[in-house]
């Protein structure tokens, strides 16, 4: 595949989405940090791309007129400047949806650990400068137990035992400096955590843990 073409398709399928009434609500899993900016940046690529298309096609239609046919059939000419002009609007109301706060929140996921903050960082930076909101910041997997969390039975959840495992110790210290430094340089959004669970999180009992610690 050429490059930018996985972009490419998750773009064309987020602008099917955008005009699907079955939809209320699109929630995309991204990929890692590398791979979502390039996808984001597809818009203003794209749009910048259709602009010279089109102002070339401005510029030459005096010429294309006067060649007749060489350039084929002009209802043709027409029905392609036309699909160019419909993808450039869908690009901009993409646009503009990804940017209103209203009908967008992008949620930055990490894990305790200073690279992950520092990624996060670089991410949400440049999130800002896409003038696409970031309320949302969830810090996955912290060696701490559910008591705090409503309805959580203590027998059933194993936490890390941080009182009389050395390893679980230490691994705690290392997160709480993430964790701090997080908070930190995160001041002003809503910063989420979900523990470290003992077993992989399925079915809707897990599930609905998991929701209660982004509620």
């Amino acid at each position: 595949a050429m490059p930018g073409a996985d972009e490419a398709a998750a773009m064309q399928l987020l602008l099917e989405y955008l005009d699907d009434p079955r939809f209320d609500r699109v929630v995309v899993d991204t990929a890692p940090t590398g791979h979502t900016l390039r996808l984001l940046e597809l818009p203003e690529m794209m749009d910048s791309m259709l602009g010279r298309l089109l102002s070339m096609r401005e510029s030459l239609s005096g010429m294309v007129s006067s060649l007749g046919g060489l350039f084929g059939d002009s209802d043709d000419e027409e029905a392609a400047m036309a699909s160019l002009n419909e993808l450039s609007a869908k690009i901009e109301r993409l646009r503009a949806a990804l940017q209103d706060p209203n009908r967008t929140d992008f949620r930055v996921v990490m894990i305790p650990e200073e690279m992950s903050v520092t990624e996060s960082e670089r991410l949400v930076e440049r999130l800002d400068g896409f003038g696409i909101p970031v309320r949302t910041v969830v810090v996955n997997r912290v060696s701490e137990d559910l008591a705090s969390v409503a309805g959580v039975d203590p027998e059933w959840f194993v936490a890390p035992d941080t009182e009389h495992c050395e390893f679980c110790r230490r691994r705690w210290e290392v997160q709480r400096e993430a964790l701090t430094r997080a908070q930190e340089l995160f001041h002003g959004r809503d910063v989420k955590r979900i523990p470290l669970f003992a077993e992989a999180v399925h079915g809707a009992e897990m599930l609905a843990v998991v929701a209660r610690c982004l509620d």
